[in-house]
């Protein structure tokens, strides 16, 4: 195993994604040394100028590289510029002064304790205290680290504060941030799977084995009864009440999970959706092409789960479904006319949100007062980018 490799993989992944995090902050600390200037100078000229934009996008980017913060639009106030400017001009020097204390502070100790010797004396007015030399130098060295690595988490902490006055904020490439939304998402899979085993247990309760014991209970009265007539009027009801069981069975596997979507993908079976709604749906676009099973079946659940949740609760009078392949993600929107006011804190939407959340995606629910709700999902799919190939249009 090569070297790097071997080393990383001793390291706790834990220890890894800290070290990159200050690593980068010190980084955005050490940018912000250079930018600082141009930044206040910046801040002079109107926020329209070429000469603001230049600079504003630089401190953009030092922000993205070095702190993981991604703002929604860029501030086109000049405060934005000042304020960031002076926090970039107070952290650069107590950050310098401390990481050159670290290097040759460190470094000399090390070259003196392993090639010289000696030891260091530290002296007070009324005292003098003789340590190794290594031992003061790597501590005072490693106390220089700290106090640097602290002052650029206080800088990133600041910067965060700042921006978040000007626009909306996000940490899409902070590793905690990634960490905390797999640990959320794991968890979603795990209550999303719950769901589903409720809810096939309340399809085969309330459905199945009732119609199981009905049909039980006609054929051992077909058994008793003495009168052949009565006993062949009883075993053609038996026996119509069976296939109405085998189609039953056949709708409860429908609901757990099609085979056609593994065997045909979206197109037919959102048909077939369209086909046995209550309410008319229009299929205003699905892609041709074939994705990832994990994406088309939480693509498959999402149009399901909404659409059920329209036939049940929203009185409306048609529902559109519209599948787009847009890019890197597949992207799917539920619009109905109803009466809106769907609760995007309901146990239904929020497993939608799990299920999705699971792939890295995300789901919107818009369902004003005034009546009509969208639901929306984005779901990363992975698979290149098609080339002019164009969309199903049922």
């Amino acid at each position: 195993m090569p070297w790097p490799s071997s080393l990383t993989a001793r390291i706790p992944r834990e220890s890894r994604m800290l070290a990159t995090r200050w690593a980068h902050s010190l980084l955005g600390v050490l940018w912000g040394g250079l930018l600082f200037l141009p930044v206040l100078v910046a801040a002079v000229f109107s926020p329209s100028s070429g000469l603001a934009a230049r600079v504003r996008g630089w401190e953009l980017a030092r922000h993205s590289c070095g702190f993981g913060l991604v703002l929604s639009d860029p501030p086109q106030q000049r405060r934005f510029l000042l304020y960031n400017g002076l926090i970039a001009g107070v952290a650069i020097i107590p950050t310098l002064n401390l990481l050159s204390g670290f290097l040759v502070v460190t470094l000399g100790s090390l070259i003196q304790g392993l090639f010289i010797g000696g030891a260091v004396d530290i002296g007070f007015d009324m005292w003098t205290i003789s340590q190794p030399t290594l031992f003061v130098g790597v501590l005072y060295g490693a106390a220089n680290l700290i106090g640097a690595i602290a002052l650029a988490e206080a800088a990133n902490w600041m910067h965060g504060r700042i921006d978040a006055n000007f626009a909306e904020v996000a940490r899409p490439f902070a590793l905690h941030t990634r960490i905390t939304e797999l640990l959320t998402t794991r968890r979603g899979v795990v209550l999303a799977i719950d769901d589903e085993r409720r809810r096939i247990e309340r399809d085969l309760h309330d459905g199945v084995q009732q119609n199981v014991v009905s049909l039980s209970v006609l054929i051992a009265r077909a058994q008793r009864a003495s009168d052949p007539v009565k006993t062949q009027s009883l075993l053609d009801d038996a026996l119509a009440q069976s296939q109405d069981l085998i189609d039953e069975m056949r709708e409860v596997a429908w609901r757990v999970y099609p085979t056609a979507l593994d065997e045909r993908g979206l197109g037919p079976v959102l048909e077939r959706i369209a086909a046995r709604s209550p309410v008319p749906l229009t299929l205003a676009a699905v892609p041709e092409r074939r994705f990832p099973p994990a994406v088309e079946s939480a693509t498959y659940f999402v149009i399901r789960e909404a659409v059920t949740n329209v036939v049940k609760h929203a009185e409306a009078a048609s529902i559109t479904v519209t599948v787009v392949d847009d890019g890197p993600a597949l992207c799917t929107e539920v619009v109905d006319d109803g009466n809106g006011r769907a609760d995007p804190n309901g146990s239904g939407l929020q497993g939608l949100v799990r299920r999705v959340g699971a792939l890295d995606g995300s789901l919107t629910v818009g369902s004003p007062d005034d009546g009509g709700t969208m639901i929306s999902a984005r779901i990363p799919h992975g698979l290149p980018v098609p080339s002019g190939e164009p969309e199903r249009k049922p």
